[in-house]
């Protein structure tokens, strides 16, 4: 062994033995974090290894990080009742930040479906930020700041759309809205991102901001709750749907528009995959698998087969159109089928592609996920099936939705619409926690049900649909149930969910 060798080992154990030292609870708590990290996988005891921590572990160690990695873990694994009581001892002893705020907000709600509850948590996450603003000097400036967050995601970039269509609505200028996106920050689409920058104040360096970079925490709209200008807190989804609303009553259209050179550019592509010209094309995404190349857990309700939609592509066909399968190269590669391009296996994946396929289809038929969003800020049709969670009502006219099912296991009872309203059924993404403290598991759409939704959805675009009176009443009585829960939106179930399950409409 070498002199360097021998020194780099002699300097490690003097360092360690210093710092045991000075901490000897290190002796105790370095074997303690390992030993609680190994009995996450089994979560069933975790809730009976925190009351035999010794009390004050966080303010002692500063291991904030242990609490959260253990809750996150489970949370992550879709164990939220073993997970929340971790989030919850920092949450109430540490000093928590926005981020931490966050993450326990949507282990209350995504995974005990207590949302109530979780909107107080996020509450307390703006007030800290009010009171750091004020502290700042900066709690009256006209700026309206979004974070890095909303470019993480392809639908979260689309959901800017609310916020400049909120901020027209409010008379803001568009150089009050700031969107703070530092070098380096991580972007899900580049392009969707270039075309929703112009509404905005796109900022990427510190020394361009109004204010120091270091107060952007304290002013940020928050993508989960945002804080309005009373001071109040809002579930984001309750203010987007408010503000399309107003949007669609004022007569006012899409916020963006393709450029025509990049219609072109796609649809030369598309010639060259082997659609002719003239044709026309469907865009489907269906979600499935994992989620960013992770363990599911959550994010797994989310997702559907794609043997389900196989009826769905063969009506489209039939028409005479085309169906291009939209996603990544990690989801299931489809068997080969007559004018279907399996997209997200194919050469010319890229992030102007997938914008101008959401756009230039004649609608898209998908999922709850991220490029379902895309398509109504272009004025672009969308058939939203497998919807989840219940109590997210998608929020566009143009489009057409059937949710999952719940059904209970001790006696195979499909929840009715007004249950599935009511916590903890409403937003609650645990499959775990549905089935083992509720009784209920989820159950997808019926492939007969969403071919009939896509024929629909032709019937609608082509201007030649009338609904029966039995159909009518029921989309009437649904919209009255929506609103009695304080769900807002204005998307109509497909009449083939409604028929088949008219008795669940109450």
């Amino acid at each position: 062994m070498g002199l360097t060798a021998l020194r780099l080992i002699s300097d490690f154990t003097r360092n360690h033995a210093t710092k045991t030292m000075e901490q000897p609870s290190r002796l105790v708590f370095g074997p303690l974090f390992r030993l609680v990290r190994m009995l996450v996988r089994f979560p069933r005891i975790m809730p009976f290894v925190l009351p035999l921590l010794p009390g004050g572990l966080i303010e002692r160690t500063g291991r904030k990080a242990f609490y959260f990695e253990i809750g996150y873990k489970l949370f992550q694994h879709d164990r939220p009742a073993e997970a929340w009581p971790w989030f919850d001892q920092y949450l109430s002893t540490g000093r928590p930040s926005t981020d931490d705020f966050l993450v326990g907000a949507m282990c209350l709600y995504h995974g005990l479906g207590r949302f109530r509850d979780a909107l107080s948590l996020l509450k307390r996450s703006n007030d800290l930020g009010i009171a750091e603003a004020e502290k700042l000097g900066l709690a009256n400036i006209p700026y309206r700041v979004i974070d890095n967050l909303w470019a993480r995601h392809i639908g979260h970039t689309a959901t800017i759309d609310y916020v400049v269509k909120l901020g027209i609505l409010e008379g803001r200028r568009r150089e009050d809205t700031i969107f703070y996106l530092p070098s380096g920050s991580p972007v899900a689409n580049r392009f969707l991102l270039e075309q929703m920058a112009p509404q905005v104040r796109l900022v990427e360096r510190a020394a361009d901001l109004p204010f120091e970079a270091s107060a952007v925490q304290a002013l940020h709209f928050d993508y989960l709750a945002p804080r309005l200008p009373d001071r109040s807190t809002v579930y984001f989804w309750e203010i987007a749907a408010k503000t399309y609303e107003r949007w669609r009553e004022q007569g006012k259209g899409p916020l963006l528009v393709l450029p025509s050179e990049v219609k072109d550019r796609g649809w030369n592509l598309l010639r060259e995959a082997g659609i002719p010209h003239n044709a026309w094309f469907v865009a489907l995404h269906v979600r499935e698998g994992k989620w960013d190349g992770r363990n599911p857990g959550l994010h797994g309700v989310l997702n559907s087969d794609m043997d389900t939609y196989l009826p769905a592509i063969a009506e489209i066909t039939r028409r005479g159109g085309w169906v291009i399968r939209m996603g990544d190269p990690g989801m299931t590669r489809l068997a080969p089928i007559a004018n279907v391009i399996d997209y997200c296996h194919s050469g010319f994946r890229s992030d102007w592609m997938d914008v101008f396929l959401a756009t230039q289809c004649r609608f898209m038929l998908g999922s709850a996920s991220g490029p379902v969003f895309i398509p109504p800020v272009y004025g672009v049709p969308a058939l939203l099936t497998n919807w989840w969670p219940p109590a997210q009502r998608p929020l566009h006219e143009s489009e057409l939705f059937m949710p999952k099912l719940m059904r209970r296991s001790a006696d195979g009872r499909y929840l009715t619409l007004s249950e599935t309203l009511q916590e903890p059924f409403s937003y609650c993404h645990s499959r775990t926690f549905l089935t083992e403290h509720e009784g209920v598991y989820v159950e997808d759409n019926d492939p007969e049900v969403i071919r009939a939704a896509v024929e629909e959805m032709f019937s609608r675009l082509d201007g030649n649909l009338e609904d029966s009176a039995e159909i009518a009443e029921l989309r009437s009585r649904a919209d009255q149930i929506y609103r009695s829960h304080a769900c807002p939106g204005m998307v109509r179930l497909s009449a083939g969910f409604l028929s088949r399950y008219r008795d669940l409409i109450a």
